[in-house]
């Protein structure tokens, strides 16, 4: 499995573009449009998502289908405190990557060597289409057959007749 995102839900809509337009309308519908950009991006990266809110405003909102999972925090617990925890369970965990702008949770998930993205440069990755996957070199290319010098020949011989002699004859009896 590729990366996994520890996301601060209400962070990242708070502090986006692309997100704080549903902010103004409803809550609930930009927390809609935050899974369904995550589900996008965590499909075409192979990452999974775990996405944290406060509170249990959203408790009744059926759980989305996809790779992201969402987790409301329950008083008198914020996001940022599960985060946290699930940073110090995985500590120094190459996979694992928080999205927050919070100082706070960065410094921590630092502390416990994840790595941090800002929701700025998240949001643009977000827009960014997924890396194209390199081609793999032809196969010629890859074992292009390079033909041996008399030199070598003859040290292959010689090896090949020295392992056939202890192979006959294990023992060295004859």
């Amino acid at each position: 499995m590729g990366e996994h995102l520890l996301v601060d839900g209400y962070n990242l809509i708070k502090t986006s573009a692309l997100f704080s337009h549903y902010e103004r309308t409803s809550l609930q519908r930009a927390r809609q449009a935050l899974v369904q950009a995550l589900n996008g991006y965590a499909r075409q990266r192979g990452a999974r998502v775990t996405l944290f809110f406060d509170g249990g405003a959203g408790q009744g909102e059926p759980a989305p289908a996809g790779p992201v999972q969402v987790v409301f925090s329950r008083v008198p617990l914020k996001a940022d405190d599960l985060i946290k925890e699930a940073v110090q369970e995985r500590h120094g965990a190459r996979d694992l990557r928080v999205i927050s702008t919070d100082r706070e949770v960065a410094r921590f998930a630092q502390r416990h060597r994840v790595r941090v993205t800002g929701a700025g440069a998240f949001e643009r990755e977000l827009a960014q289409p997924p890396p194209r996957p390199q081609p793999l070199p032809a196969a010629e290319e890859k074992w292009r057959e390079v033909p041996l010098s008399e030199a070598q020949i003859a040290e292959w011989e010689r090896i090949f007749q020295r392992e056939k002699r202890i192979f006959d004859d294990p023992e060295g009896k004859k």
